[in-house]
């Protein structure tokens, strides 16, 4: 079974990427669908206080529409091939109310509402998912706080915010582990694990250069629970197969870029799995 993996559009689906969905069983998606390179550099710049005091309401609301506009394009162009696409939504894209500084004061629909209103495109809330093309896939998107440690270290944060990063921390930890079996043959993830391909290597300003910044909590999922791939997106700067003990943490790379995974792999789980990078 040939499974393409593809995330981190952020504005641009290259027409590569494209045909390749016509040679594979389905899509799965990591999410990001939008992106703008303006509004990139002023949160970036602005890690650990709210972007939107720093610009005009103008031009938060020009951004922020520039940005949600892109990514529904992307899921536009993702429902017009010819293939089903499972997806689980990114750090940055319009998906709940819980970062309320992504959204402004703009009323906007959530892309899983997008989602649902087209014919081939499937959005995957957080949790298992027994029988896509006869494989269980366990799906944890969305934004999380996965540099805990690292952000207290290298920015200045009050003790108020310092105690709900532990805390959501704690929940999204017991969240990952809560549904964990040995059984799972894809953890389909946005973020990556802590320790692998999550090391910032960021060519513009970002605070986090140099630092480890992956989810603790995925790590230890996959030292417990050992399900047969673990995929990841996020970090741009990085695509690549790695493991930890039998599970294969492929790094998809960034969709903008012309990068993404093909995987054969089969529903005998002694079979080995065959991964192809497209560079």
């Amino acid at each position: 079974m040939k499974i393409l993996v593809i995330g981190d559009f952020h504005g641009k689906f290259p027409a590569r990427l494209k045909k390749l969905a016509g040679q594979v069983d389905f899509v799965l998606t990591t999410g990001d669908f939008g992106g703008s390179e303006k509004l990139l550099k002023i949160i970036f710049k602005n890690l650990a206080e709210d972007w939107t005091k720093v610009v005009s309401k103008k031009k938060a609301k020009k951004y922020i529409l520039e940005d949600y506009n892109s990514g529904k394009r992307i899921i536009n162009e993702l429902n017009k091939l010819p293939i089903d696409v499972y997806s689980i939504h990114g750090n940055w894209d319009f998906e709940g109310h819980h970062y309320k500084e992504r959204w402004g004061s703009l009323n906007i629909v959530n892309y899983s509402k997008l989602m649902g209103k087209t014919k081939n495109l499937y959005f995957l809330k957080r949790g298992i998912f027994r029988d896509i093309f006869g494989l269980k896939l366990f799906a944890f998107g969305g934004q999380l706080i996965p540099y805990i440690n690292t952000l207290e270290r290298g920015l200045k944060v009050n003790q108020t915010k310092r105690r709900k990063w532990r805390k959501d921390e704690k929940i999204q930890r017991q969240k990952i582990l809560k549904k964990g079996s040995k059984d799972i043959d894809i953890f389909l993830a946005h973020y990556c694990p802590y320790g692998y391909f999550d090391k910032v290597k960021y060519k513009g300003y970002n605070p986090m250069n140099g630092k480890h910044v992956g989810i603790k909590g995925y790590t230890e999922f996959i030292k417990k629970f050992q399900p047969r791939i673990f995929i990841c997106g996020h970090m741009h700067e990085y695509q690549g197969i790695q493991k930890i003990g039998k599970t294969l943490i492929i790094a998809t790379g960034a969709a903008k870029d012309g990068k993404a995974a093909l995987i054969d792999i089969s529903l005998n789980k002694k079979s080995k799995i065959e991964v192809k990078l497209i560079k």
